[in-house]
């Protein structure tokens, strides 16, 4: 199931400039160049003549040459020559969509272009802040989207993932969890207390002994996800000494914050675009590169499982997907990801553009 009228994340800023870069969205075949004013253009990759790609052809100016029979499109999509003739078919034009760069993204709206609304764009505008350090990664996943949603709104798995970095114990039998949804969006909120720290938060929060943590998901229909980790001293108590309150940023002593751009390719492939934010502190150049090493590490570990989950959906008699994967065994820590599937569907019944 794909939700088409809706902004997804494209790439990182500085993947495309003065080249055709060929990628596939929700099943759609695009084309994408950063154009000579600096703005990022996309478009169908086939021409309207011979369904060639037009990533294969050649880059202009601001405009694409079909490489089978020099066909040429401008940044709207027209085509404004054809080889030999005077006369422009009525057909020739393939299809644009609108970008936007903002927040450490490029944005594209896969839907009805005249719905795009820029203010529906997620506000991750704490990538853009000077004073914080970040790191990226992107990676092409040989799983559904879903799979990578439902990890990241469940914590429970770190303990048996990731058991050599923020994963211990801790986290999935003794914490204490709360699913809320507001509006739209869910949040799942994690934490205990009196515990002791992972290896991540031991080394790179400098814990001598026992710790109270905390961790916040929230989701955003259709894949937008930020996790937040916070941590202090055992007894000094997690925000509110509670549920961590609403605020999506409350790193305590030392924490981090986890911001993902998951935009499906197919029903069985996914663009993961990942950044890690944190504040710079006092750490040398060698301990900064090996916080980041273990969080790419991390996500490395889970890209493992949600392949091994796709094979084991992709090879089911029954027919299962990851968009309706059913449990007979149920848990507890399914209760947020079951409320952002629960809005998806909501949204998909609700869609005036075509769901597949």
């Amino acid at each position: 199931m794909f939700l088409e009228d809706h902004w997804y994340v494209a790439g990182f800023p500085d993947e495309f400039d003065r080249k055709l870069v060929a990628r596939t969205y929700l099943g759609q075949a695009v084309v994408l160049f950063r154009a000579l004013d600096g703005a990022v253009v996309a478009f169908e990759d086939r021409c309207a003549h011979r369904r060639l790609p037009l990533s294969l052809g050649r880059l202009d100016d601001d405009t694409i040459e079909c490489g089978y029979h020099g066909l040429v499109y401008d940044r709207t999509g027209a085509c404004i020559k054809v080889p030999g003739q005077d006369r422009i078919p009525r057909g020739a034009r393939v299809r644009s969509y609108p970008v936007v760069d903002r927040h450490g993204y490029v944005w594209i709206w896969m839907g009805e272009a005249e719905l795009a609304d820029e203010g529906k764009i997620p506000d991750f505008s704490r990538l853009t802040d000077p004073d914080l350090g970040r790191h990226r990664i992107a990676l092409h996943v040989l799983g559904n989207y879903q799979l990578i949603v439902d990890n990241l709104l469940d914590l429970s798995h770190l303990p048996y993932v990731h058991s050599t970095t923020t994963g211990n114990p801790p986290v999935s039998e003794d914490a204490k969890v709360a699913n809320e949804r507001h509006g739209d969006t869910v949040q799942v909120k994690r934490w205990a207390k009196d515990v002791p720290p992972s290896r991540t938060f031991a080394e790179f929060g400098e814990y001598g002994g026992n710790i109270d943590m905390w961790s916040i998901s929230q989701f955003q229909p259709p894949s937008y996800v930020r996790v937040s980790y916070g941590s202090v001293p055992a007894s000094r108590g997690v925000p509110h000494d509670g549920p961590p309150g609403d605020a999506i940023w409350q790193p305590g002593h030392w924490g981090f914050q986890v911001f993902h751009g998951l935009t499906p390719e197919t029903e069985v492939t996914t663009h993961q675009f990942r950044y890690i934010l944190h504040e710079k502190g006092a750490a040398d150049e060698a301990t900064t590169a090996e916080f980041y090493r273990q969080n790419d590490q991390i996500i490395n570990e889970d890209r493992v499982i949600f392949e091994a989950q796709q094979k084991a959906l992709s090879s089911d008699p029954q027919g299962a997907s990851a968009d309706d994967i059913k449990s007979d065994a149920t848990i507890v820590a399914d209760g947020g990801l079951d409320l952002a599937r629960a809005i998806n569907d909501s949204i998909a019944r609700k869609s005036r553009a075509p769901v597949r």
